[in-house]
């Protein structure tokens, strides 16, 4: 299930393979996770092929993979992850733990397989300092471009001005039932962008321009597909709690060589001492049905396990 290999320049790394879908992930430098696919698929996430290997840089690489970032962002969030990992190994699970940093915190990036492609991914920031942190753990999926990425939206209703005569309706059809936030860089006529009653699909293309936008998403999965194969992940939720960048828990950008799934955890003071673990659930899937409609995306997405 995990075995140690070379990889991108790398010598040690982590391969963890449940016969449905491999991981890798570098002791080398990080904590990263460099690859996730089906098994005999290319990488769904993005490799940068001049930064892998690399080691000791004296500036923050992006290199692709997910990696285990700090939000809001700030000078911490570049915080070099360019030196090697501990790593724990428990069955079917591993720790990767970076070191202490000067901003006052400690990354921990756990992760388990499930079996039949399924992980669990946990992101675990320590604080390591001598005052309260005001940093919360933010996960984000570097993804290969050419792909698509499938974002399921709140149930879509009429407003009851619309309905048709005598039809009932509460005072919760009057209420808002989702939050976007937009970046300075946002087009929403950015072509890019198809924005349906169910589904958002938000293309990844070469050239073209940053773009970013943040959703408040209840709970469920996303997705990125590309050449026949699927990257999901879930969107974790906790009703009530403030959230980063206007209240958003998701967050996606692109430009011209990559698109991002990124999750954020609840903003808040971590204690001295104290930690904040933040949780994903992946699953890779080969899926040759293109995900480019309501009816693709609702045949894809009654596949995923409930959450």
């Amino acid at each position: 299930m995990i075995s140690e290999i070379s990889y991108g320049g790398w010598k040690r790394n982590l391969q963890i393979d449940d016969g449905v879908a491999q991981l890798v992930v570098t002791l080398d430098v990080g904590p990263r996770i460099l690859f996730g696919a089906p098994s005999g698929k290319e990488n769904l996430f993005c490799e940068m092929a001049d930064q892998l290997g690399g080691v000791g840089e004296a500036e923050w690489k992006i290199r692709g993979g997910h990696r285990f970032w700090t939000a809001p962002e700030n000078d911490e969030s570049y915080a070099l992850d360019n030196s090697p990992v501990s790593h724990v190994r428990n069955g079917d699970a591993v720790e990767i733990t970076g070191p202490e940093t000067v901003h006052g915190w400690q990354k921990t990036l756990s992760i388990k397989s499930e079996g039949g492609g399924l992980f669990t991914i946990g992101h675990t920031l320590r604080n390591t300092g001598t005052k309260p942190l005001e940093v919360t753990p933010w996960a984000l999926s570097v993804m290969r471009p050419g792909g698509t990425a499938v974002l399921p939206q709140p149930s879509f209703s009429l407003h009851p001005c619309d309905l048709p005569p005598g039809a009932p309706f509460t005072n919760d059809d009057f209420q808002a039932n989702r939050r976007v936030v937009l970046w300075k860089y946002t087009d929403l006529a950015d072509p890019r962008f198809r924005l349906e009653q169910g589904y958002w699909f938000i293309d990844q293309k070469s050239p073209s321009m940053a773009t970013k936008f943040g959703l408040l998403i209840q709970g469920g999965w996303v997705a990125y597909q590309r050449d026949g194969a699927v990257f999901a992940k879930t969107v974790p939720y906790i009703p009530g709690a403030a959230y980063p960048d206007d209240g958003v828990n998701f967050e996606l950008f692109t430009n011209k060589d990559i698109l991002e799934l990124e999750t954020l955890a609840p903003i808040g003071p971590i204690p001295v001492g104290g930690t904040r673990l933040h949780v994903e659930q992946w699953i890779f899937k080969a899926w040759a049905e293109p995900i480019t409609t309501t009816a693709g995306a609702d045949a894809f997405f009654k596949t995923l396990p409930k959450v």
